[in-house]
C-alpha cells in the first residue's frame, strides 16, 4: 500500500514538472512576442476527486500582470489562459462579482491537447482582437479525466527535452525568461531614438518607494545584467533628484549601461 502510493505521489510530481514546463514555453513564446507574463501554475494531481466537478484533473495556467488585463480586456476582469489536461487551452475573462465559473466563461482553443507555444500565442493574439468571439464555447475533450497518466506524462516530456535545461525546475527557468525579457524592454527603452524629457510630478515618497523597488530588483534579479541595469538606473534617478534637470545629460549610467548591450 505504501509503495503504491509513493508510486502515485511520484507520478503526480512528474506531471507537474512537465505541465510546469510546457507552460514555461508557451510563457516563453508570449515573452518573446512582448507580452507581460506575470506567472504561471501547474497541477499535477491526476487523481484528485475534487476536480471531477469541472470534468477534469491536471492543469497548467499563464498569467499576465494587472496593468495588461485591464488595458486589453476592460478593468475588473480575472482573465488568462489555462490548460487542462482534458480539453487543451482557453483563454478565460471573469468580471469580478460575477458569479460565473471559469469554465463557464472559458472560450476553447481547439487544436488537440498540446500545441505548440507558437498557436498557443496565436490563439492570444486572436483573443486580443475579439475575446468575445475568438475560439468555440463548446469544450473539446482529448482524453478521459484521471486516465492513463503516463501517456499524458510522455506527451509533455517533449516541452522539457527541448529546453535544453531538463535539470533545472520549471520555476527557475520561467524566472530566468521573465527576467531576460524584462532586460530586453528596458534596454528598448532607454535606447530609442527622439525621446522626449518628460515631467512627472512625484512625492518624494513615491520616489524613495520606486529606488526601493529598484534596489529590490538589483539584490534579487538572477541575472548579472539585470542586476547591473537596476543598480545604475537607481543611480542615475537618485543623483538627478538631487542635482535638478540640468543634470539629465551628466547622470545617465543606465543608458550607457543599455547602448552596450544592443
Amino acid at each position: 500500500m505504501v509503495y503504491k502510493e509513493n508510486r502515485a505521489q511520484r507520478m503526480r510530481d512528474d506531471l507537474e514538472a512537465a505541465i510546469g514546463h510546457y507552460m514555461v514555453a508557451v510563457a516563453g513564446r508570449l515573452l518573446d512576442e512582448g507580452l507581460p507574463v506575470s506567472s504561471i501554475s501547474s497541477y499535477g494531481a491526476y487523481d484528485d476527486p475534487t476536480q471531477d466537478a469541472f470534468g477534469a484533473d491536471v492543469e497548467g495556467s499563464v498569467e499576465f500582470t494587472h496593468a495588461f488585463r485591464r488595458k486589453a480586456f476592460g478593468a475588473g476582469r480575472d482573465a488568462g489562459l489555462l490548460w487542462c489536461g482534458v480539453s487543451g487551452w482557453c483563454f478565460f475573462c471573469m468580471p469580478e462579482g460575477a458569479g460565473r465559473t471559469l469554465m463557464e466563461s472559458a472560450r476553447w482553443m481547439g487544436g488537440g491537447l498540446t500545441p505548440d507555444p507558437g498557436r498557443v500565442a496565436a490563439f492570444l493574439s486572436e483573443v486580443q482582437l475579439d475575446a468575445e468571439f475568438s475560439g468555440s464555447d463548446e469544450r473539446p475533450f482529448y482524453r478521459a479525466p484521471h486516465g492513463d497518466p503516463r501517456s499524458l506524462l510522455q506527451r509533455l516530456a517533449v516541452f522539457d527535452a527541448d529546453s535544453g535545461s531538463a535539470e533545472s525546475s520549471y520555476d527557475s527557468r520561467f524566472e530566468c525568461l521573465r527576467i531576460d525579457a524584462c532586460q530586453r524592454r528596458v534596454v528598448r527603452a532607454l535606447t530609442a531614438e527622439k525621446q522626449e524629457v518628460v515631467e512627472v510630478a512625484l512625492r518624494s515618497g513615491e520616489l524613495q518607494a520606486l529606488l526601493g523597488f529598484l534596489e529590490y530588483v538589483e539584490g534579487a534579479a538572477p541575472q548579472d545584467d539585470a542586476r547591473e541595469m537596476a543598480r545604475r538606473l537607481c543611480s542615475d534617478l537618485s543623483l538627478r533628484a538631487r542635482d535638478g534637470r540640468e543634470s539629465l545629460d551628466e547622470h545617465r549610467e543606465a543608458l550607457t549601461f543599455a547602448e552596450e548591450q544592443r
